[in-house]
């Protein structure tokens, strides 16, 4: 389904379902208080957020993953495949295709950068890590509501033009758990883009500003675009363009980790053929098309990028802040 409008403004529909967002929040607490804890040799970094996708968590998991390697440091990616039909553990090897409706997307896209194992159980998953010696940390992505395996730094990542949106349990808005609970469990907030919301409570001691930079942005000047997306904010993908003065003529959105169908696809090569139009889509939208659209249909690339606020000098996430809260 695409994200609700609502979710983003307390109105009758919110407080409508309020009272299922009250049976949503206590079997979630339930559950935690249930759920035993692993604890496995290797350290764990979860990289999560409070919401219901779309503030840039994948970004964040692939930019501290790039820390880990300046830092020597081995390490996996775990991750439940969030929308594969994969149902056992499953080992991605970098130089191996795969079809995205067996594994999800988000895995195809941290396989690039680092070992990537799909559990739906994650302690099962780590388990399985835990037997190679050779590595000495795991990435857990989206684990913030899991309690199944202990971790030694959960990082809450915090999209500022969204924020909480209307600060609602799901289903009267986006939020997966409380924000009071979510921002005690984070050890380090990674706050990205301009400040257009304010959340009174946030703990600015925690806080590392971050910005998603454009690495092709100058391949399309000039150009006149036909863009297109499936993801949980799609306007934020559009407005990203404009922001590096790309001409956008046309758009289109799908609904969150939508699966492309031949036909899906092949009528939006026909609309860009049609109007003469430059196809342009997100990675995490084009790493599922098969090989002969992924030749007709480029991407923008992407990367998180670590603010200084005192000199303003963007640069990755300096090894400190993690060396601080994670024993290397």
């Amino acid at each position: 389904m695409k994200t609700p409008r609502f979710w983003q403004n307390k109105n009758y529909l919110s407080l409508l379902l309020w009272p299922l967002s009250i049976i949503y929040l206590a079997a979630f607490i339930i559950k935690s208080k249930l759920t035993k804890t692993l604890k496995i040799s290797k350290k764990v970094i979860c990289v999560g957020n409070l919401t219901m996708g779309g503030s840039g968590k994948t970004p964040t998991a692939l930019a501290i993953g790039q820390i880990l390697q300046e830092m020597k440091i081995d390490f996996a990616y775990l991750t439940r495949g969030y929308k594969g039909r994969n149902k056992e553990i499953l080992f991605l090897d970098k130089y191996q295709q795969y079809d995205s409706t067996i594994t999800g997307d988000e895995p195809l896209l941290l396989k690039e950068l680092a070992p990537t194992i799909i559990s739906k159980k994650r302690a099962k998953g780590a388990l399985e890590i835990d037997k190679n010696k050779q590595l000495q940390a795991v990435i857990l992505d989206d684990g913030m509501q899991n309690n199944s395996l202990h971790k030694d730094l959960t990082i809450l990542v915090i999209d500022n033009s969204l924020l909480f949106g209307n600060n609602m349990i799901f289903p009267s808005g986006p939020l997966r758990q409380s924000i009071k609970s979510g921002l005690k469990e984070a050890d380090l907030i990674v706050s990205i883009g301009n400040q257009l919301k304010t959340y009174p409570n946030l703990p600015h001691d925690k806080i590392v500003k971050a910005c998603i930079v454009c690495k092709n942005a100058k391949d399309f000047n000039n150009h006149e675009l036909l863009a297109f997306c499936g993801i949980a904010y799609p306007q934020k993908f559009f407005n990203l363009l404009k922001d590096n003065n790309l001409n956008v003529v046309d758009n289109i959105s799908f609904p969150d980790h939508f699966k492309y169908s031949d036909k899906d696809l092949q009528k939006i090569c026909q609309l860009s053929y049609k109007k003469n139009l430059r196809l342009i889509t997100t990675k995490k939208d084009w790493i599922k098309f098969p090989k002969k659209y992924q030749d007709k249909i480029e991407y923008l690339d992407i990367e998180l990028i670590f603010d200084k606020p005192k000199d303003r000098k963007s640069t990755r996430l300096n090894s400190s802040h993690l060396v601080i809260s994670y024993a290397v």
